[in-house]
């Protein structure tokens, strides 16, 4: 994942609110997809191990945030952890034929959790954290982005 994919990611979650936050994640885990079939392509052992490793920490997260008391997280715990064994057996059987396969099923899901998450009209996860306006400004090929610096976001004494 490049720095600047990573600086987006980092803003939007300061935004996002809990479905937003899901989507997010989701996206990073088809970035990491996008690296394993980059890295494999190139024959590059250690970065399949490395975007195989993001791709895992990822839906390890998904699992370690489920709520238990709604019926579907079980199915959801199920769901993802098929997919961090068919990640294991990407690395194991040097072949992107499980890769493929799981993310076509998690694009089925994310499309879910996409339709779920415009019913959501709560505010973001983040309170304190630094307010982004875009559109103020027009850069030469693309928007400007501007942060407001004039609130305190600290502890005060």
């Amino acid at each position: 994942m490049t720095k600047e994919r990573k600086q987006e990611f980092t803003r939007r979650i300061t935004q996002a609110n809990r479905s937003g936050l899901v989507l997010i994640k989701f996206e990073m885990l088809f970035d990491y997809f996008d690296d394993i079939c980059r890295a494999f392509a190139e024959k590059n052992e250690q970065e399949v191990k490395n975007g195989v490793r993001h791709a895992d920490a990822v839906l390890k997260s998904f699992q370690e945030t489920l709520d238990f008391q709604y019926g579907m997280s079980a199915q959801l715990f199920s769901l993802y952890d098929y997919h961090r064994r068919q990640l294991a057996k990407v690395f194991i059987r040097n072949s992107l034929e499980d890769l493929e396969q799981s993310r076509n099923m998690l694009q089925k899901t994310y499309e879910a959790f996409r339709e779920a998450a415009k019913q959501d009209k709560s505010g973001p996860l983040m309170r304190n954290a630094q307010q982004v306006y875009a559109g103020y400004t027009y850069g030469r090929h693309d928007l400007n982005e501007s942060y407001d610096t004039g609130s305190s976001r600290g502890f005060l004494a």
